[in-house]
């Protein structure tokens, strides 16, 4: 399996059989997305803009005709209204939705988003903007930083599930000074579990046996 992280929480997942996309939003690199050369799912936990963009699917599908969508129905609304035709799944085979509810908001008057986090060939586990999920696989992507979550509550996270690795996203937020300093905070608390942090470098392939 291969994993490339594209920015912010997008994340490009490759298998032999299956290429999946997930949460490319605004804050995602444009100049990588356009250069993707296959995916077969594009999937959004939910419908923030950070994670969520309507003109960056309709690039994907003008390149990849027959990939599907997975998102719930929120989002799938929001597809249907642009006019895009494209098919919508909010769950398949092989990337499966399960509980993972976006945490709440720390605007007054914000709601939440309704939100899916999903597995991915039972290998790879994105689960949007949330701390309140139960399982893992042996890949996690796991947001670190956010407004309406604390550092400490994500590694305590991610300890509990003990995934194999760990991908830092939702971090457009920091500098690259900040990103390596988050990348030895987290390999420091992580030191003794089994579990590895994959390096937070947007645009490198890491491979994963």
């Amino acid at each position: 399996m291969k994993i490339t992280k594209l920015g912010h929480s997008c994340v490009l997942v490759e298998t032999p059989d299956r290429v999946g996309l997930f949460d490319a939003g605004v804050w995602s690199d444009r100049e990588l997305i356009d250069q993707i050369e296959h995916v077969d799912r594009i999937v959004y936990t939910h419908e923030h803009a950070d994670h969520f963009d309507i003109d960056i699917l309709k690039s994907l599908l003008a390149k990849f005709p027959n990939a599907h969508v997975v998102c719930n129905s929120a989002i799938q609304q929001r597809i249907e209204e642009a006019g895009v035709q494209v098919t919508i799944r909010e769950e398949t085979m092989c990337t499966q939705k399960f509980t993972s509810p976006h945490e709440d908001l720390p605007v007054p008057g914000a709601a939440a988003p309704s939100q899916n986090g999903y597995h991915f060939k039972d290998e790879y586990t994105h689960p949007g903007d949330s701390f309140s999920f139960a399982v893992s696989k042996h890949v996690l992507a796991m947001p670190f930083i956010a407004p309406w979550g604390k550092t400490g509550d994500a590694i305590a996270k991610v300890i509990e599930l003990k995934p194999k690795y760990v991908l830092p996203v939702h971090d457009w937020h920091y500098t690259d000074e900040a990103k390596v300093w988050l990348q030895g905070l987290l390999e420091t608390s992580f030191k003794g579990t089994g579990i590895e942090v994959l390096p937070n470098k947007i645009g490198k392939v890491i491979e994963i046996e």
